[in-house]
């Protein structure tokens, strides 16, 4: 079986449409993918909490220091538990 191929010569507006939409959808396939497989992780690093809640790092920051969220320090690494987001998203549910 003989394969043909043929090339589509578009104007460089549309072009450059076209690359952006693509590199958006698979941009958001990479972050789903990435939030779908730290949904079964028991420990989070604060970069992967603030994924999983949603949230900036800075705005973790402020959990922790003026709200309670517990965090586990092991050396120079800062994790919290899937367990402790949970409390901590119940405790402060209206």
């Amino acid at each position: 079986m003989t394969q043909k191929s043929f090339q589509v010569l578009l104007p460089p507006e549309l072009d450059r449409e076209l690359r952006n939409y693509f590199y958006f959808v698979a941009r958001e396939a990479v972050d789903q993918v990435r939030v779908e497989t730290s949904l079964s992780k028991e420990v989070f690093r604060l970069g992967e909490a603030c994924e999983y809640l949603s949230c900036s790092r800075s705005t973790l920051k402020k959990f922790i220091n003026q709200r309670g969220l517990k965090v586990s320090i092991i050396g120079d690494c800062q994790f919290i538990r899937k367990e402790e987001l949970a409390r901590f998203i119940k405790e402060f549910e209206v």
